[in-house]
């Protein structure tokens, strides 16, 4: 009788955790040799106490790298006609190339004005054809509620056109615009519940996330490029400016931080979310975009209320006031937060308020019909002031009002407040699920982030406004739900808010 000897093998987790160990060990040693060779700053102290944190940061982005491919998995379990929508209009907002108010005005249509027009024709087309077969009734849609005001907008950009300073520049922007909502008031006039538009509200989320590991990508491979004199990050190839780059690590953080509290999150959940806040938060503090973390705090106490948990708040704000003022920590943030900027540069605002004066006096020339909305911040006022190759003027509420006077001020206004009249009302609503509260938490937060931004740069009105634009939806989508609840009494979890009875056969998601 022969006894068969089994060989002892590593077997196939035996090789997943040789090669990890090994990944690993290389990833260490080349984070030595670039930390001592980079950061001499640090010392020797200073460099082994970065690398003793960075096997356990190693292990955490294993664990959380691996609940967020599950994430990535279930976009396409899901994909519907809304996010192909949205991700064809995200390519139409890609820049590779920035022009002045000479290139604009002689050669508007360049090759590369093709990416953005294509795709955007393509969703037009699609939105017509849904139309026309009655599958989706998104031009109901379009005029109702904080929606409604945001197309009045619109229709008022479009008008604006006849009296512009470049007329078709503003009748394609207006019509661009009125393009974007339109995408929004199809994606309501379809979701049947708050997990379908949870999907869509992902994907937007994602999108931004993806365009800051791809900006890393360029900086890893082109560092000098990615940098600036003052040495913030920037997206080479597209070109994405640092303010974008800060907004987006703003929202993320967001994000990731009112999910990171959820208290219904499971561990490999939280491991995710840690990652996400940590990866986004050093994109953040790398764009050194001074807007976007006042945005973060005021969407971090926005969070943290609705979580209840502002003792946290409380607790970080103890810590760090007196680290602040008791050590070196202070001067070094406010060295940091000047970028090298005089103090008449930092009171100025980086020539925002040089720009803004001047487009007031630009408006009191015209304070009944503004110079044409999206072509008065570029030609009639950058282009004058000798800053052309700039788009627009780093503050919403001045290319509107520039742009349209009151008659396009006051829906765009109205629009935002009834933003945040929906969402600030909804925390105190009991009726709503857990999904919708948790969803409700991170998208308050998110119009907290956008809303500061607002007044700094173009969140609201540029094409394509993704971020105010998940907002709106969603606090649409709950003012409908209220007022389908209070007409037609208590309506089920799957109902449609949005659709009228003809389209009732169409009500979910085409695939």
């Amino acid at each position: 009788m022969s006894m068969e000897i089994t060989q002892p093998g590593l077997g196939s987790r035996g090789l997943r955790m040789l090669f990890a160990f090994v990944a690993l060990g290389i990833a260490l040693s080349l984070s030595t040799v670039y930390v001592a060779a980079h950061f001499d700053s640090l010392g020797v102290s200073g460099t082994l106490g970065l690398l003793v944190i960075l096997p356990p940061l190693a292990v955490l982005a294993v664990v959380g790298l691996r609940q967020g491919a599950r994430y990535f998995s279930e976009f396409r379990a899901n994909w519907s006609f809304g996010h192909t929508l949205i991700f064809l209009l995200f390519i139409s907002t890609l820049v590779f190339r920035v022009r002045d108010v000479a290139a604009a005005k002689g050669e508007p249509l360049d090759a590369w004005a093709l990416l953005r027009v294509v795709p955007e024709a393509i969703v037009a087309g699609i939105l017509v054809v849904r139309l026309m077969n009655r599958r989706t009734d998104w031009l109901r849609s379009l005029f109702q509620g904080i929606i409604g005001a945001l197309a009045t907008y619109g229709l008022v950009c479009a008008v604006s056109s006849v009296w512009s300073v470049y007329h078709t520049w503003t009748l394609y922007k207006s019509l661009e615009f009125l393009l974007d909502l339109s995408v929004m008031a199809a994606i309501l006039a379809s979701v049947r519940d708050v997990k379908q538009l949870r999907q869509i509200i992902n994907w937007t989320w994602a999108l931004y996330g993806l365009e800051l590991v791809w900006t890393w990508i360029g900086a890893a491979l082109w560092p000098s490029l990615a940098l600036d004199d003052l040495g913030r990050l920037a997206g080479i190839w597209p070109v994405v400016a640092s303010n974008s780059i800060g907004v987006s690590a703003a929202v993320i953080c967001t994000v990731a931080l009112a999910r990171f509290l959820n208290r219904e999150a499971q561990r490999e959940e939280r491991a995710w979310y840690a990652l996400l806040f940590g990866f986004a938060f050093v994109s953040l503090l790398a764009s050194q975009t001074r807007n976007s973390m006042a945005g973060l705090a005021l969407g971090i106490f926005l969070v943290l209320i609705c979580q209840r948990r502002i003792w946290i708040g409380i607790a970080g704000l103890a810590a760090l006031i007196p680290a602040v003022l008791f050590t070196s920590l202070g001067p070094r943030i406010a060295q940091f937060l000047a970028r090298d900027q005089t103090e008449s540069q930092i009171e100025g605002l980086s020539s925002r308020m040089d720009w803004w004066t001047f487009a007031w006096q630009q408006f009191m020339h015209h304070p009944f019909t503004g110079l044409g909305a999206y072509a008065a911040g570029k030609f009639a006022v950058l282009g004058k002031l000798g800053v052309g190759t700039a788009s627009q003027m780093h503050s919403d509420w001045m290319e509107v009002l520039a742009g349209t006077s009151l008659w396009g001020l006051i829906p765009f206004l109205a629009a935002l407040v009834g933003c945040w009249v929906v969402l600030v009302r909804s925390t105190w609503d009991r009726s709503l699920s857990a999904d919708e509260r948790q969803l409700l938490t991170e998208v308050l937060g998110v119009l907290g982030v956008i809303t500061l931004r607002s007044f700094f740069n173009v969140e609201l009105s540029w094409h394509a406004p993704f971020l105010y634009f998940a907002v709106v939806g969603y606090a649409e989508f709950l003012r409908r739900k209220r007022k389908q609840q209070a007409f037609g009494g208590a309506a089920s979890p799957s109902a449609s808010f949005s659709q009228p009875r003809s389209f009732a056969h169409s009500r979910s998601f085409s695939r």
